[in-house]
């Protein structure tokens, strides 16, 4: 009796042992996509701001001249050309899920005050000094887009605000468009995605305790392909520490709720219990769950490197995959291995489209033009990295052979203006074509820059045969 009562206590041991290993691996799993989910929700939030003062700041960069005077002798100098920048900047407000939109003059420095405001019940007055963020001082000084990383506080309350300059056709800044929203709204927002995340870690967990409890008396054999199984799951969280760390640079709405909560149902307990059904059969139950839970970790990582390399609008390769290959590509260029070519297209009259028809319209547009592009290209090949740009990379393809490409996609587009879009501008769009030179070019870049240039002759001549360059 004293041996017997041994060796269930050792089994016991053994079994607590397993089950509170497999608890902490689903507990760490459970903060690693928690801590991911937060991250990419971060992202996408951050993205959708820089895109709606994108928007904007391409919009009023029509009008810079008239906010350049505004900018210099003040709006009540100028009220026609004010109540337009007004106008403008209502649309905006009225058609997006923002609170506030204005323009901000800089005078140097840190030095940052109110150009045009629409708010209309208690707008920042002209030369009224904005709050400095690090990220308003990146967007003048860098001239580039930027997000503020931490909320700031106001007389209208506290915000994070995206930014984005506005430039002359000289390239000189005549302000900034700033686009305010609510902090608490964006706090809101990730600790939605987090208690979600949260509580199907939690109800995991349950779910694993239930199984572990309810089979914990059946479990006499097979201990060791258990723990076989234990340490894949082990291995697995530390692949998913690995290939989850998002890049630097991070668009689309994640289903993240849906992917965790796919898992394999749990077999009746009619099916697990019976003298028939063997212990053997119990622990393969539990090997099945562990394998689900693989090919659940497996598939939200496929999800999230998908949506970081993956433009939302068109399905293709995004700039941040475009600037992963170029990386690559670079190297290959140091080993003296580097064989390719590239093109550069730009959509003609979107600017046009997006002012006289709207967005809506112009994102048509956009995704058309993708289409068209992988009916001629491979989908690995093709690359959003601007608004309107796209480029097409091949690998041991000539210029020459890339340009008879291109011409066959000319013939496609004739055919698609004809026969199947549904709106009524024509589309089309501009190509630069360049091809890697091992004694002029050093990086992936210079042959882009080469590209860019011929894009911008052959641009600058479709404007030049078309008679309106305020179409581009």
């Amino acid at each position: 009796m004293s041996k017997k009562r041994k060796k269930l206590n050792d089994t016991t041991k053994y079994l607590l042992i397993a089950c509170f290993f497999l608890l902490s691996m689903d507990f760490l799993l459970g903060i690693v996509l928690t801590t991911q989910s937060r991250k990419a929700m971060t992202n996408l939030i951050r993205s959708r701001m820089l895109d709606a003062a994108k928007i904007a700041a391409a919009s009023l960069s029509k009008d810079a001249n008239s906010l350049k005077s505004i900018r210099d002798d003040g709006p009540g100098k100028h009220p026609e050309e004010t109540q337009a920048v007004l106008d403008s900047l209502l649309l905006f407000k009225n058609n997006m899920d923002m609170k506030y939109i204005y323009t901000i003059k800089y005078k140097g420095a840190k030095d940052f005050v109110f150009l045009i405001d629409s708010d209309p019940i208690d707008p920042g007055q002209y030369d009224e000094p904005v709050v400095f963020t690090d990220a308003l001082f990146r967007a003048a000084n860098e001239h580039v887009p930027t997000v503020d990383e931490t909320p700031f506080t106001d007389r209208w309350g506290i915000f994070y605000s995206s930014y984005c300059p506005v430039f002359d056709s000289l390239g000189d800044l005549v302000c900034i468009v700033a686009v305010d929203y609510d902090a608490q709204w964006y706090d809101d927002l990730i600790a939605m995605n987090t208690a979600s995340i949260l509580i199907i870690t939690v109800l995991s967990l349950l779910f694993g305790a239930f199984i572990i409890i309810t089979i914990a008396n059946r479990f006499t054999k097979k201990i060791h392909a258990l723990y076989n199984e234990v340490t894949a799951l082990s291995e697995e969280v530390q692949t998913l520490n690995l290939e989850m760390a998002p890049p630097a640079d991070f668009e689309a709405n994640p289903s993240l709720w849906r992917i965790l909560r796919k898992q394999k149902k749990p077999k009746k307990k009619d099916d697990l219990d019976g003298e028939e059904i063997s212990v053997s059969h119990t622990v393969d139950a539990i090997g099945d769950k562990i394998r689900q839970t693989h090919l659940d970790v497996k598939q939200y990582v496929s999800y999230v490197r998908e949506q970081d390399y993956t433009d939302p609008l068109t399905g293709v390769g995004n700039r941040t995959a475009y600037l992963e290959l170029t990386r690559d590509i670079d190297l290959d260029i140091t080993d003296k291995v580097a064989n390719f070519s590239m093109a550069l297209f730009d959509v003609n009259g979107l600017r046009h489209v997006n002012d006289e028809y709207g967005l809506k319209y112009g994102d048509q547009m956009i995704a058309d033009v993708a289409t068209l592009l992988l009916r001629v290209f491979d989908a690995a090949d093709v690359f959003r990295i601007g608004s309107d740009e796209f480029v097409v990379f091949k690998n041991g393809t000539t210029s020459e052979e890339l340009s008879a490409s291109i011409e066959k996609l000319a013939e496609i587009v004739a055919r698609f203006n004809a026969e199947e879009k549904t709106y009524e501008m024509t589309l089309s769009f501009t190509s630069g074509v360049a091809a890697f030179d091992a004694e002029q070019d050093h990086t992936c870049s210079d042959v882009f820059k080469k590209a860019t240039k011929i894009l911008s002759q052959n641009k600058a001549l479709y404007y030049r045969q078309e008679g309106d360059r305020r179409k581009r």
